[in-house]
């Protein structure tokens, strides 16, 4: 598997290895989480115009990991116009393995914690596109965002 893997990310003292190129690749040809062919419920358009107004923090977290935050993901609000913002949940998936765990706790960064799993389910899942194979890091997300 070594040189399989085009990047190594440090977080909470373990190696996440990532193939950025290949994640990237794999997000180009997907539909947005906005558009009917994905989902392109209400929640879902006003989650992907919410995500672009993420902090840059937040947008260079999903970058590095190669994930264009307005694809792929299945989406869940879960706190609606709560004093003007809305919480929502979000699964991703990119190409890569984490070393030495098989899970990382929740992290923050800025408005949002994402936390990180090696994905051993079998690949028939409807909530990964079949054009991704192993190994896979499933990345979960609570953001919370300013309801616009």
């Amino acid at each position: 598997m070594e040189g399989y893997f085009t990047e190594e990310i440090s977080l909470s003292d373990h190696v996440v290895k990532v193939d950025r190129e290949k994640t990237i690749e794999l997000y180009q040809k997907l539909p947005g989480i906005a558009e009917s062919s994905h989902c392109g419920c209400a929640d879902c358009q006003l989650y992907v115009k919410q995500i672009g107004q993420a902090s840059a923090n937040v947008l260079a977290f999903f970058q590095q990991f190669g994930i264009d935050p307005t694809k792929e993901a299945e989406v869940w609000r879960a706190i609606s116009n709560e004093n003007g913002f809305d919480t929502y949940t979000a699964d991703y998936h990119f190409v890569g393995n984490i070393q030495g765990a098989d899970e990382l706790e929740w992290i923050q960064i800025g408005e949002a914690s994402f936390g990180l799993v090696n994905y051993k389910c079998g690949m028939s899942s409807l909530v990964i596109p079949s054009a991704f194979s192993k190994p896979i890091v499933e990345m979960a997300v609570r953001i919370t965002m300013p309801h616009n």
